[in-house]
């Protein structure tokens, strides 16, 4: 948000001194909103009846519930099939703080068991507190639903693919801004 705010006031601020050869230094400022919304707005993660969703800053990834044969969350939320890994933008694992932090207030909270033994720690991804461990909870829960209802074809595991779509607009409009930004102000000059 603090990029597209501050890429949207330089804009003003440039347009606001009312000379006519002003204009082409706003380009820069449209790339680095636009890369902002891009990587940090657009990402998410969509569970649904086929399967999940993932939607990166360049391409969209639906990888139906038969394919996925375990959710892994190390440095995100990540979907494994038999032949790819497909990770999700939305759903990274916590940074250092973040897992120092959640790993100081479980063990304030820590539980034994019936033996008086320690239960074992989590990974710092898969701690609900986190993007990864949130998404990847909901995921496994519908995931574990689907094996015992019997709803998942084990059989068509391998040979089903998740479908992928390319966001050639979002590319192209990338490219268009930077190749403006590098071309346009130097013209002028």
């Amino acid at each position: 948000m603090a990029l597209l705010v501050l890429a949207g006031a330089g804009a003003v601020a440039i347009l606001a001194t009312g000379s006519l050869y002003a204009w082409p230094a706003c380009l820069p400022m449209i790339l680095v909103g636009y890369a902002a919304w891009l990587m940090f707005w657009l990402p998410r993660v969509v569970v649904h009846d086929a399967g999940v969703t993932l939607v990166n800053p360049l391409q969209t990834l639906v990888v139906p519930w038969s394919t996925i044969i375990m959710v892994d969350t190390k440095y995100a939320m990540t979907l494994m099939t038999p032949k790819h890994r497909y990770a999700a933008w939305a759903a990274p694992a916590p940074g250092v703080i973040s897992a120092l932090r959640d790993a100081r207030s479980s063990a304030k909270t820590e539980r034994r068991d019936g033996t008086g033994a320690r239960y074992q720690s989590v990974r710092p991804g898969d701690q609900r507190s986190s993007d990864s461990g949130a998404v990847a909870a909901v995921v496994r829960r519908r995931l574990e639903r689907l094996a015992e209802a019997g709803a998942l074809d084990i059989e068509a595991t391998a040979n089903t693919k998740a479908t992928r779509s390319i966001h050639w607009f979002h590319i192209a409009a990338l490219l268009v801004l930077v190749v403006l930004s590098l071309t346009v102000p130097a013209a002028l000059i």
